[in-house]
C-alpha cells in the first residue's frame, strides 16, 4: 500500500501530494538550523527521507547565553542522540523585589540550563550523515521543489506567512533584554526581581557558572541593537536596585548580547498544505516561562516521530497547537505582572 502511494507521490506535482495526509512526504527542506531544525533533522528517519536544511546565518550557534530545558525535551533529547549530560540541579531561588525585598521562597524547579552553543553543537552532532546543510538566506519558501517546506525560522519566519498570512510579521514588545554568564555569584540571591517596566534573573548553570538576563522596557532601536547603549541605559535604570543587580551590570561589558523581544502573532494552525512552522517560527513568546528551547525540541521531535510513522500531520497540530499557543499567553500575562510591581 506505502509503495502504491509513493510512487503515486511521485507523478504528481510536489505541492499536490503533500496535501493528501496520506501520502507520506520523501524530500523535506528545513528553513533554520537553529534549535528546532538541527532537531527536526536529527530526529527524522534518513532512511525514509531526504532531508535539507538551510540557514541564512551559521555563525550564530556560536552565540547565545543559556537555555533552560525541562524534563519532556531533556527525555525528548536523549531519545534522538543529543543527551546534554547529567547537570547540576539548580540551586533554589526566591522571588524579590528590584530592591532586594524576598516576596517568596521558590522551590527547586526540575529544569537544568545549559548553554545555547553547547546544545546547538549536540543536536549537530546527532544529524544523520546523509542530511544536508547549507548556508542560505531563504526569501521565497516557496521556490522548493519538494514534499514538505518546514520553517525552524524563528520569529523572522518566512514560511509563516505562507502557512497563515495573517501572522506573517513578528510583533514587537516594548521590552529589550540582556543576557550573560557569570563567575561571580551568590547563590543566595539566585531568583527573579521584579519591579515596574524592569525584571531581573540569576540561576545557575553550573556550581561554578550563573546565567543572569535583564528586561526592560525602551525604545532603543531600530535593530541591531548597541550593546553599549543597552547596557548603558539598563545601569541606570536599575540604578537604585538590589546590588547584586547593580554588580552584575557594573561587571559585564560590550560583548554582552542585547536584543529587543518579539513574538508571534496568533497561529490557528501550523499546516497548511506543504508547509509546517515549528518552534519560535509558530509561537516565539515572552521568555518567562523558560520555555522556548523546550517547546522547539518537543514541536521538532514530535512531528519527525509523525513523518517517521506517517501519521497524520493535522493529529500532530491538534496535539501541539493548544499547548504551545497556551504558554505564548501566560509568557506575555507573567511579563505583565512581574514589570507591573
Amino acid at each position: 500500500m506505502f509503495d502504491k502511494l509513493f510512487n503515486r507521490a511521485k507523478s504528481e506535482p510536489t505541492h499536490t501530494a503533500s496535501r493528501t495526509n496520506a501520502i507520506r512526504p520523501r524530500r523535506i527542506v528545513v528553513v533554520g538550523a537553529g534549535i528546532a531544525g538541527l532537531a527536526l533533522a536529527a530526529a527524522l528517519d534518513p532512511a525514509s527521507f531526504e532531508v535539507s536544511v538551510l540557514e541564512a546565518e551559521p555563525q550564530r550557534e556560536t552565540l547565545g547565553a543559556a537555555l533552560g530545558l525541562w524534563p519532556a525535551a531533556r527525555r525528548a533529547l536523549a531519545g534522538i542522540g543529543a543527551a546534554m549530560g547529567s547537570a547540576d540541579r539548580p540551586h533554589n531561588g526566591a522571588l524579590f523585589t528590584v530592591g532586594g525585598r524576598r516576596l517568596v521562597r521558590l522551590p527547586e524547579p526540575d529544569i537544568h540550563l545549559v548553554p545555547r552553543p553547547a546544545l546547538l553543537a549536540a543536536l549537530r552532532r546527532a544529524v544523520p550523515a546523509g542530511v544536508r546543510i547549507e548556508q542560505q538566506l531563504v526569501e521565497d519558501p516557496a521556490q522548493f521543489d519538494a514534499d514538505l517546506v518546514i520553517g525552524a525560522d524563528g520569529v523572522r519566519s518566512r514560511v509563516r506567512g505562507l502557512v497563515h498570512p495573517a501572522a506573517s510579521e513578528r510583533v514587537e514588545s516594548p521590552f529589550v533584554t540582556m543576557r550573560g554568564l557569570t563567575d561571580d555569584f551568590n547563590p543566595d540571591r539566585f531568583g527573579e526581581y521584579w519591579g515596574r517596566r524592569r525584571l531581573f534573573g540569576v540561576a545557575s548553570v553550573t556550581d561554578e557558572q550563573a546565567y543572569w538576563f535583564t528586561a526592560h522596557r525602551s525604545t532603543i532601536g531600530p535593530e541591531p541593537l548597541s550593546s553599549h547603549e543597552v547596557l548603558a541605559e539598563a545601569r541606570e535604570i536599575f540604578a537604585g536596585d538590589a546590588p547584586v543587580i547593580r554588580h552584575t551590570l557594573d561587571r559585564c561589558g560590550s560583548d554582552t548580547i542585547a536584543t529587543r523581544l518579539w513574538t508571534t502573532p496568533p497561529m490557528p494552525r501550523y499546516v497548511r498544505d506543504r508547509y509546517v512552522v515549528i518552534g519560535d517560527a509558530a509561537h516565539a513568546s515572552l521568555p518567562n516561562l523558560g520555555r522556548g528551547a523546550c517547546d522547539a525540541i518537543l514541536d521538532a521531535v514530535t512531528l519527525a516521530h509523525t513523518l517517521n510513522r506517517g501519521g497524520s500531520l493535522r493529529a500532530w497540530q491538534t496535539r501541539r497547537l493548544p499547548v504551545t499557543q497556551a504558554a505564548r499567553l501566560t509568557a506575555a500575562s507573567l511579563m505583565r505582572v512581574a514589570t507591573a510591581l
